[in-house]
This record gives C-alpha cells, structure tokens and sequence, in this order.
C-alpha cells in the first residue's frame, strides 16, 4: 500500500517518488489552512523572501499558459464531460457576466469577516498555553460541531496528535472555561453543568439547580416538577424557581448563544473557500466550481534574483540568497499542490452530491472521509485536512462548512423533520424512528431524540398541546 508521502505525490501524472520531508511537511500545513489564513501567510512569505514574486499574469494553474481570464478555454475543452467542471482561480476573479453572479462578488469583496469562534476562542486561551498547547487548541476547535459541541472523544484527539491524554484534556477543559463557556463539552448536560459550576464561583447559584441536571434531566425535560418536589422534598414553586434560574441563566448550546442563533453562527462565512453555481451557459450543463486560492496573479520563483545568484562569487552570500531560492521554490511548488489536492477532492464531491447541492439536506447521499480517501489513493488525514474550517458555497446562495459532506446525520435528520412536520397526533421518539425505517434509516429512539433536540423541537407530550384537534 502507499504511503501518505507517496500518496499525496500522486496528483494528475506526478511522479510517484517520494517526497522529501520538508515538502510534505509544508504542503500539509497549507493544506489545512483556508483561503483566508493563506492570504496571510502568502503575504508574509512575500515580504520575507526576495526570491518569490507575485506577477499579474492570469496563467492556467494546469496548462500554464496565459490566458485572458478564468476558466481556461484549453482546458475545458479536453474535459469529457462526465463531471464538474472544476478549476483554481483567485477569489476576485469574476468569471461570467451573469449579473446576479457579478452583484455577490462585488458584495463579498466590500464585507469584512467577522471574528469566527475558534478565533474568539483562541484569543483568550492563548495567553496561557504553549505553542505545543495552542496546536491540540486549534484541533479540537476544528472538532466541534454547529452546536459547540465536542465530536471526538479526547483519547480519539490525542491520539491523533500523538499527545498525553491528560495534556489533551486539560486543554479541552481550558476551552470549557472561556467565552461561550461550555463550548468543547460532549453534550447538553455537561455544557449547563460547567455553566452552573461557572457561575456558582461568581456566587450566583440556586439550592437546587445542581440536583436537577445532574439527577432529575428526564424529569426535568418533561417538566415534570411535581415528581421532583415530591423525590426532594421541596414544595413545586420551588422546582419551578429552579428551573427558571436554570432557563435563565444557562445555554444548553454554547456556540449558538455566542453568535445569537444557528443561522448567523453559519451566516460568519462570508467569503467561502469554494463556490458552486450552475452552468450560466447551458441550463442543464455541468455545476462548474471554483477553488479559490490565495494568490492574486501567478506566484513564482524570481529570475532575476536567480540570475542574480549565478553571478555572486562570495560563497557565503551564495549560500545565503541561494537558501531564499530554494525556499520560494519550495513554497511555490506546495502552494500548487495544496491548490491541486483541493480540486480532487472538491471534483469528486461535488460529483458525488449534485442532487444535494441543488436540493435540500435530505438529498445528502452518505460518504466518509475514508472512501474519499480510498478513491483518491490519499491519506484520510490528507482529506481532513483539506476540508476542516473550510466553506463551500452553493448555488441556491447558502454558504455551509465543506465538512457537512460527510454529516451522516444530516439526512436522517432532516428526514425526522419532515415526519414530524406531517404527524397528525404527536409521535414518539419510538414511533419516529420506526417511521424512519420506511425512509431507509435504522436508528435507535435515543437517537431519535438526540436528532429532535438538535433540530430544536420538544418531545411528543408537549407538542401534542400545540396540534389542533378535528374539529
């Protein structure tokens, strides 16, 4: 079987020798980075090696030749149209003259991106934790699903990092502690806990708020108060109270409460790092998708600095402009590696989910990262890489994490909410998910009603209150 280095030399009749350390390195780390983060580190490598330029030619990234403006005519034509048209181009770059298509680019270009929440995040915890730190940081922030919630275990994490479980968990519970507080918990429960812990050291608590998430969540859920003040002794108005501070003051879904609700936690992907539309010139042609990429013309090594080079006799700063050489050469060949493993990847999802792309969330047609992989002869990491924090636009205009791709809940999920939304009576948890056989979905009513509490609707008992009878 090859190996990740081997893999990832791979693309489109490379050679299949392996890559040198230094390279592989460096394309992986570009890899994971988004368009935005890589303006940024373009620009510094820019402005601290001589040797590598920007030009303002527009050059095919595949072909190489100049060409008056993106897609590249030559290359498209090749295609045989079994497929996306996909191809890399700046992110200013418009591409049609469609109007609509011109309006959203001069849009996205005047707005500024909001600060996300694994920045907002990151800039508290920085302060106190090392570079080593701030990586297992960046990881697990890439980790959390809409909600803020933790989607791997912490030994899933560190062994994946390669770090102690205890260095793990340590920095996850710094996580925990800062503004959203909660965000980084497993689940609902251990999210209100923290928030009550939190509060309680700032001297607001209630007698009897602790007790009730901690031995009383189903109760407490069905509002069920009376068993309650009955099991603690306690008079109703006083679980009533309880309940209250608990509604009041805590925040069963941290990432929500610090971007106001689900839809402007997603609406902060304003400049997304992939975009999909329709064919503007045939109705029914292939989507034609576009990976963006930092750089704004055609980056590459300068001539006249190697020219430059030939002619110094000083072995010393020979040496010296000849190591900026080779590090512009270096970055210049994994930037257009990291451009290329993106549109593989980006290719073949896109081929993979057109109905979902064009239709809604219950046309999400199951993959994972690993049949990807294996299709691509890649490296799972390498597909993580390539779609962690990263967005993709679709052409009905709604802007989604590249990682939704391989929500296997997204479907079943939104399967439960057209089966809730046709119930006449009020249904289970039980009987949603065997009505989800019938959709080809076997899952168990634990699942059921985790999916209906992420989909933010309430159990079968209080919705039966809001169906109107037949008259």
């Amino acid at each position: 079987m090859p190996t990740i280095i081997t893999k990832i030399g791979q693309y489109q009749g490379a050679s299949t020798k392996q890559m040198p350390a230094a390279h592989l390195t460096r394309t992986m780390q570009l890899l994971e980075k988004t368009c935005n983060e890589l303006d940024t580190e373009l620009a510094n490598e820019i402005s601290e090696n001589p040797a590598l330029e920007m030009t303002e030619e527009c050059r095919c990234p595949d072909c190489k030749q100049i060409i008056p403006s993106y897609p590249c005519q030559v290359c498209l034509n090749r295609l045989n149209g079994s497929g996306p048209i996909v191809y890399v181009a700046p992110r200013s770059t418009k591409n049609y003259s469609n109007e609509e298509y011109d309006e959203y680019y001069s849009t996205d270009n005047k707005l500024k991106d909001p600060e996300t929440l694994s920045e907002h995040i990151l800039k508290q915890v920085a302060p106190s934790i090392s570079s080593k730190e701030r990586k297992i940081a960046e990881h697990i922030l890439a980790r959390l699903d809409e909600h803020g919630f933790l989607i791997d275990h912490p030994a899933e994490i560190a062994s994946y990092l390669r770090v102690s479980l205890q260095k793990t968990k340590d920095v996850i519970e710094l996580i925990k502690r800062v503004d959203p507080i909660g965000v980084a918990s497993q689940d609902v429960m251990e999210c209100l806990l923290i928030q009550l812990d939190m509060l309680e050291q700032d001297g607001k608590t209630h007698p009897l708020a602790h007790n009730l998430l901690t031995n009383y969540w189903e109760q407490l859920g069905k509002r069920d108060f009376e068993t309650i003040a009955r099991k603690c002794n306690v008079s109703v108005q006083t679980v009533r109270s309880a309940a209250q501070f608990i509604k009041r003051n805590l925040s069963p879904y941290p990432a929500q409460s610090h971007w106001n609700n689900a839809a402007n936690a997603t609406g902060r992907y304003f400049r997304p790092d992939v975009e999909v539309i329709k064919n503007p010139h045939k109705q029914d042609g292939p989507l034609v998708v576009q990976v963006f990429s930092a750089a704004q013309g055609w980056l590459r090594v300068s001539s006249s600095v190697r020219a430059m080079v030939n002619k110094i006799e000083d072995p010393e700063k020979k040496d010296e402009w000849s190591a900026y050489l080779e590090r512009a050469a270096l970055f210049v060949k994994c930037m257009r590696q990291r451009d290329n493993a993106m549109k593989r990847i980006v290719k073949l999802i896109v081929k993979r989910q057109p109905k979902f792309i064009l239709g809604t969330d219950k046309d999400l047609i199951p993959m994972t990262r690993a049949a990807l992989a294996i299709e691509l002869d890649l490296h799972e990491s390498t597909i993580s890489r390539a779609v962690a924090n990263k967005t993709i636009a679709l052409p009905n205009g709604r802007i989604i994490p590249l990682s939704t791709f391989f929500d296997r809940s997204l479907a079943i999920r939104a399967a439960v909410q057209t089966i809730i939304d046709d119930e006449t009576t009020a249904m289970t948890d039980e009987q949603v998910a065997h009505k989800l056989v019938d959709h080809g979905y076997k899952v168990a009513r634990r699942t059921v009603a985790k999916y209906r509490s992420m989909l933010g609707i309430l159990p079968a008992n209080l919705r039966a209150r809001q169906i109107p009878r037949a008259v």
